[in-house]
């Protein structure tokens, strides 16, 4: 029995309560969610209901009615240790609401999911669900290659307005990210955790300025740790966001050609970035392409396929106000030392880091790395300190 009074009422509650209830993605309930939705309209609190064997079902088949008892005492298990109040104050104190479809900046992209779409998600700042958006994956483990294509790629498509959105895994990822940030663009991370944690912990400091600058989600409540299963079910969420999946380098068996077919499922483009036949982490990518996968050569290409009107170039971020006489930054540096700049510790925060670990954080060779150095000491962005490099 559950510790606290269900108000089936209350559908951000009842969705709170679900979300507990059920892992993401799980098969077996986007099944019996989408027969209800075939045999006529199933409210949540209807839903809840009928899990829970608390009133009579939706008109499921017996093969799926069967099934469910089998579930229903794990079901039993969840409930017991369920609060959804504990969750919404865990998530207020993390700085995150609970949104729901119907919510004004619910994002709709999401319904597409159909009985797999999340009963709601988590959010961690802002972002228009409305504005177009374009989804870049690849490996953990990606060359200096796919971090330069990712950082170059992410950077050109967020320069004109659109979002660029992404798991803030380490890799690819991650590069798109700092891409979009290093041009005042916005960008989403979709996180396989709590979002109250920050996975992984070395992108602390990265999701925080997601956060700030555009918009972190979670599906799973707060307080709840990525295992394997979860990761792969956060990726339909990131190719749901996107009117198109950018593969940038995948491997043959990876997660990310998970997503692209995840995309290419809700007719979503996909794109994947060419590489060299010698390297293992650009076989995925080259097979999507030989499969019917649109080569992404640039930004302004994968725009234009996707039918993306430039909104132009968005305003400078307020933390960082441009000052009149500083030359644009976005003109002036190539996407090399943009992600060198991105990967810098500040001077104030007393670190500074050196030429091998910023190679080891931005995927470039050292000799491009002090290139890059050079050209931000020479607009006076950077101070060599402390035996290291940091920001201005």
């Amino acid at each position: 029995m559950t510790t606290f009074p269900i108000d089936h009422a209350d559908e951000r509650a009842v969705r709170l309560l679900l979300s507990r209830l059920v892992e993401p993605d799980d098969h077996f309930f986007a099944q019996l969610r989408e027969s209800a939705a075939f045999y006529g309209s199933c409210s949540s609190a209807e839903f809840l209901r009928a899990i829970l064997d608390e009133g009579l079902p939706p008109p499921w088949p017996a093969e799926l009615v069967e099934r469910l008892a089998g579930r229903r005492a794990g079901i039993q298990l969840k409930l017991a240790q369920a609060d959804p109040a504990a969750d919404l104050q865990a998530g207020e104190a993390a700085e995150a609401r609970f949104l729901i479809p119907g919510d004004a900046d619910w994002p709709s992209a999401l319904d597409d999911l159909g009985g797999r779409a999340p009963f709601g998600v988590w959010i961690i700042g802002a972002f228009e669900s409305r504005a177009p958006a374009v989804a870049m994956v690849g490996a953990r483990a990606c060359t200096g290659y796919g971090s330069q294509a990712a950082g170059q790629l992410a950077a050109e498509i967020a320069r004109v307005g659109t979002t660029v959105v992404s798991g803030a895994a380490l890799g690819v990822d991650g590069a798109a990210h700092r891409g979009a940030l290093a041009v005042g663009g916005t960008t989403v991370a979709v996180l396989a955790c709590g979002i109250d944690r920050s996975y992984p912990a070395s992108h602390r400091t990265l999701i925080e300025a997601i956060g700030q600058r555009g918009a972190v989600l979670a599906e799973l409540p707060p307080g709840t740790s990525p295992t394997r299963f979860r990761f792969l079910a956060r990726n339909r969420l990131i190719a749901a966001l996107g009117l198109g999946t950018v593969v940038v380098e995948a491997a043959s068996r990876s997660g990310s050609l998970v997503t692209a077919r995840l995309a290419a499922e809700l007719g979503r483009a996909v794109f994947a970035v060419p590489g060299p036949v010698t390297s293992r982490q650009s076989t995925g990518t080259n097979r999507l392409l030989c499969d019917g996968a649109i080569p992404a050569l640039d930004g302004p290409q994968v725009l234009a396929e996707l039918g993306i009107e430039s909104a132009g170039p968005p305003e400078p971020p307020e933390s960082e106000p441009r000052r009149a006489d500083t030359p644009s930054e976005a003109v002036s540096l190539d996407p090399r030392t943009v992600l060198v700049r991105e990967a810098l510790p500040t001077a104030r925060s007393g670190r500074a880091a050196e030429v091998l670990a910023l190679a080891a954080a931005t995927g470039l060779a050292p000799p491009q790395v002090l290139a890059s150095l050079g050209q931000l000491a020479a607009c006076g962005r950077v101070v060599k300190t402390g035996g290291g490099w940091a920001l201005r």
